[in-house]
């Protein structure tokens, strides 16, 4: 009974996945409590160390402690392996270091790789070798960019910082080695430009660098120049699109504000890396809890779009709200099938995009509710937190460091369930979507 109770977990790919993940926090989490993990040698406490592996393998980078101060190297260590192994993918990683040693997948396992990849059986190699392969060439080159810029600081390790940040930016977590994220670096135009390189080329999606890779590099096959496919193309529109809006949103709202005293280029460019940063990666060089009442709402709902399917971004993801959008436009425009770049959408991808849409906001409004009953904070602070945590953005408005136990117990939970999808958490606890065989007549209700 209970081996035939695990066969059929193991074959579901949100349940495998939401277990590997819970594995590997607690076992950063025991990491973290080591006393080698922190500088003073006494270890941190389960709580502390059990916020700060879930933020850190769910790519978030919300922090209680100062990471750059606390923890000793040790501890940076693990908090990097295990940013690293969430940016990739926890079976994405697996998979590839059993392939290595040459063992091979079971049929269960190929099964949980086939629904996390959106990919066939015979393609599972190949998509896993070009996700690890891409992302340590990208994180590389952000990493060799850094450590020659900041050869010639004053920190010690600077080419473990030039790693540390380039993996964190890449897998869009966050978390950074100074105490005060990149505000020290808010003038440095190769930071700011190298820095939002990798959060932009994590935030597009291994789905979308790949069909990219087969379209730019058609010369070095012998076949067709491969095209682009639908998904790139509304990544990379939407992608643009929040950028630009979010620029200006910045510029806009805190000319005289967190950017009074930039010039006007450092103000376009500080401008241009917040609005790259905020929809998932949480690295900041401004004052977070200075903003205007403005920039918190537009803030709030950068998070809750995030970045692109299949990449270290949380949210729901740029191409559920593109649907969404689109939904709203065509019912507009008095069709009855969304269309978009000359395409069809089938009925269940916007019905899928319209339920993650939904269950995700109910989500973080009955988490905030638990929140404002639990914590004496503002309630702006609150809600964006909430909200910070659920995208795995990493943006705080001072809230993380004062939060009681239960506040980090709630807010270590948001983050998991923005990591994993609350789609995904509902299949895990639930029944699987069924195609019914039955067709109800059908009949109109009055809306809106």
């Amino acid at each position: 009974m209970v081996g035939k109770t695990f066969k059929s977990f193991s074959t579901k790919p949100g349940a495998t996945i939401s277990a590997s993940f819970f594995i590997l926090i607690m076992i950063g989490t025991i990491l973290l409590m080591f006393p080698v993990a922190t500088i003073d040698g006494k270890g941190t406490s389960l709580v502390d160390a059990f916020f700060t592996s879930t933020s850190a393998l769910c790519v978030t980078g919300l922090t209680v402690h100062d990471t750059s101060l606390y923890f000793s190297r040790f501890g940076h260590v693990v908090i990097m392996t295990l940013i690293q192994l969430g940016g990739l993918g926890i079976m994405t990683s697996y998979a590839f270091f059993s392939m290595a040693i040459g063992k091979r997948l079971l049929i269960s396992q190929e099964v949980t790789m086939k629904g996390v990849l959106n990919t066939e059986n015979g393609e599972i190699r190949k998509t896993i070798f070009f996700i690890i392969v891409s992302a340590l060439v990208l994180e590389a080159i952000g990493a060799t960019v850094l450590a020659f810029h900041w050869s010639h600081e004053t920190f010690d390790d600077y080419i473990f910082f030039s790693i540390f940040h380039s993996i964190s930016a890449f897998c869009n977590a966050g978390f950074s080695l100074f105490s005060n994220s990149l505000i020290g670096y808010s003038n440095d135009l190769v930071v700011n430009v190298t820095i939002g390189l990798l959060i932009v080329s994590g935030g597009l999606g291994f789905i979308v660098l790949s069909n990219l890779s087969g379209y730019f590099l058609f010369f070095l096959k012998k076949d067709k120049k491969e095209k682009i496919n639908l998904h790139t193309k509304i990544v990379l529109t939407m992608t643009g699109i929040l950028i630009i809006v979010g620029t200006i949103l910045y510029y806009l709202f805190e000319y005289n504000n967190t950017l009074a005293l930039f010039s006007t280029w450092d103000k376009i460019f500080v401008s241009i890396f917040q609005s790259i940063t905020t929809r998932t990666a949480g690295f900041t060089m401004v004052d977070i809890s200075s903003l205007a009442a403005p920039t918190y709402l537009y803030f709030i709902f950068f998070m809750f779009i995030g970045g692109a399917s299949g990449s270290a971004a949380g949210g729901i993801k740029v191409g559920t709200f593109f649907l969404i959008i689109a939904v709203v436009y065509n019912m507009f425009r008095g069709r009855e099938e969304v269309e978009v770049f000359d395409r069809t959408i089938h009925r269940r991808a916007v019905q899928k995009a319209v339920s993650i849409a939904t269950l995700s906001l109910l989500t973080i409004l009955l988490f905030c509710l638990i929140l404002l009953c639990t914590e004496d904070a503002p309630f702006y602070a609150v809600i964006f937190e909430a909200f910070s945590a659920f995208g795995t953005v990493g943006l705080s408005a001072g809230l993380s460091a004062d939060l009681s136990v239960i506040g980090k117990v709630i807010v270590s939970i948001l983050m998991f369930v923005g990591r994993i999808g609350p789609l995904t958490l509902a299949l895990v606890i639930g029944k699987e979507i069924a195609e019914r065989k039955i067709r109800f007549p059908e009949e109109s209700i009055d809306v809106g």
